[in-house]
């Protein structure tokens, strides 16, 4: 008997199921983040064990082992009835009713005999050596399989599982507070109109790594990455996703050389070096884990916002990742959503993405897929041009900023801009705040002036100025600490500043190299010319020397 008690997507999951059990060998169950797979799993496998019969619990990595069987043991499986498919491991004991095993394990091996029962999680991957495991035991042995995914879009799904269980959806655990709601901004979009796309067994479609990897890898991308989450990220714990490792200890060093402390996890980083990693991120030293290829499942900490910088066509990636960001947690409204990458223009939010039948192959059913495709079409959300939040589909009037465009305006978008600072609906700011933010930048002029690169008076006034709208009259100007968010707010300004001032030389520099271009004249015009460049090059900083 477990001492947990079922809430209403396990409980739903299992009518279900026994509705459907005498009719179907082979069941997918649709099981989105929150809704508690691995508690369903304990409620199914209690029902075979408390009459002696036999489960195979498979998961999809090996590190997902030992938490599966401790969570069975906490939700009052027997303890001493699970065991281990796990070489020399000391749980290892083939008697045993309850056995558990990753799917890499079990492919490499002979499959275990005598089992009544088969459960996979994150059964979406495709491995080939257990789709045939599942066509033997639903076809010959009648054997029964239950697959768990919370993305069960893989196209050969149809082809493997007979029913589709499906007790709730993402858009039903926001309603009901199961899950974090979210908030979606675009600030930047690359261009991928070039990039080719591959397939992979866990992903299916997408873009071709190595080329995307190239073009995230730009500075000018990546520099956008680290000011927009300075301006706007507020400090929060945040995962990013990024394509490669290259890319990711790219976007790692930007932020610890604008002062943020971030750490790269890698699908290859070591287990015991992983559980440190994740411990400084759970207790805050750790602001931002930069992802490759991991963090997806088995994930639980609280993040806070996301910055996804990886492009995909793949709903179940798009799905898998976002799902990280939005566990309920105290104080957590909604996640914050920094898409650098153009999906969620291109798939839409997490709770639009929805299938009431299992993907498989189809044989020349153009006219429903072209239909499917325009209804997706229609459920795309827009980008608001003023601040790159992005409405839900039939949203006119952006709600974040009250900004209403202009007839077709919002079809096509800016992508080039940074994410500009929230207004509209945002709270007026208080005086107690405005002081506090008063008293760090005074903090900085002087630690400044300490350090022998002084700011002046007027820098302080104008940085008050660009936060709040109004200089700073009135308040006192005592020296407070500098917190995380002023920090990364000024930092954000220095960087906006470096760029402008590049940009701005660049420009400056030009007609100068114009001028020294020009056809010469007479030997005295030549002369005034050449004096002419020299003083433009001195006042510019350009050279000295012609």
């Amino acid at each position: 008997m477990l001492n947990i008690t079922a809430n209403l997507a396990q409980q739903r999951a299992l009518d279900m199921l026994r509705r459907d059990w005498k009719q179907y060998n082979s069941f997918m169950v649709y099981s989105p983040t929150g809704s508690g797979k691995t508690g369903l799993s304990a409620f199914i496998t209690d029902g075979f064990v408390s009459r002696g019969m036999r489960v195979l619990m498979v998961c999809p990595y090996t590190v997902l082992i030992t938490q599966t069987a401790k969570r069975f043991a906490q939700y009052g499986l027997p303890e001493e009835q699970i065991g281990y498919i796990w070489r020399d491991h000391p749980n290892h004991d083939p008697e045993r009713l309850i056995q558990i095993a990753s799917a890499d394990t079990l492919i490499r091996r002979d499959f275990p005999e005598n089992i009544d029962l088969l459960i996979i999680d994150e059964a979406h991957l495709r491995r080939k050596k257990m789709l045939e495991v599942i066509k033997h035991l639903t076809e010959e042995t009648k054997v029964k399989v239950i697959g768990l995914s919370g993305t069960p879009f893989a196209p050969f799904l149809g082809k493997y599982y007979q029913r589709l269980i499906k007790p709730t959806t993402i858009k039903e655990l926001m309603q009901n507070g199961v899950l974090c709601g979210y908030e979606f901004f675009a600030p930047t979009k690359p261009d991928l109109s070039k990039v080719k796309t591959t397939r992979s067994d866990e992903y299916g479609s997408d873009f071709k790594e190595d080329e995307v990897a190239e073009i995230m890898c730009g500075s000018a991308l990546v520099g956008d990455i680290v000011s927009n989450w300075l301006a706007h990220g507020r400090d929060l714990p945040t995962v990013a996703f990024c394509v490669d490792v290259k890319h990711a200890n790219y976007v790692t060093i930007r932020f610890n050389e604008a002062g943020v402390n971030a750490e790269v996890i890698t699908a290859d980083t070591p287990h015991e070096d992983r559980l440190m990693i994740i411990h400084r991120f759970e207790q805050g030293a750790t602001k931002i884990l930069v992802s490759v290829g991991t963090l997806i499942a088995g994930f639980d900490s609280d993040v806070r916002a996301i910055i996804y910088a990886r492009p995909t066509k793949s709903e179940t990636r798009w799905l898998q990742t976002i799902g990280r960001g939005l566990r309920t947690a105290p104080g957590k409204d909604a996640c914050l959503v920094f898409d650098h990458s153009g999906s969620v223009i291109r798939l839409g939010f997490p709770d639009s993405i929805e299938y009431d039948d299992l993907p498989s192959k189809s044989d020349g059913m153009k006219d429903a897929a072209a239909q499917k495709a325009a209804e997706k079409l229609e459920k795309l959300p827009k980008e608001c041009t003023q601040c790159h939040f992005m409405k839900p589909a039939g949203v006119y009037v952006c709600p974040k900023c009250g900004f209403k465009p202009l007839a077709g305006e919002d079809v096509e978008t800016d992508t080039t801009r940074g994410l500009k600072q929230l207004s509209g609906n945002k709270k007026a700011p208080t005086l107690k705040e405005k002081q506090s933010w008063w008293s760090q930048i005074i903090f900085y002029q002087r630690q400044r002036a300490m350090q022998g690169t002084p700011v002046s008076d007027g820098w302080c006034a104008h940085t008050f100025k660009d936060k709040f709208g109004t200089w700073p009259k009135g308040l006192s100007s005592h020296p407070v600490q500098l917190s995380p968010e002023v920090s990364n707010y000024i930092q954000h300004k220095r960087i906006a500043f470096a760029k402008g001032t590049k940009k701005q030389n660049a420009q400056e520099v030009q007609p100068v190299l114009k001028l020294s271009c020009a056809p010469p004249a007479t030997a005295a015009e030549r002369t005034a010319q050449l004096i002419k460049i020299r003083q433009q090059l001195l006042n510019r900083n350009v050279g000295e020397n012609l």
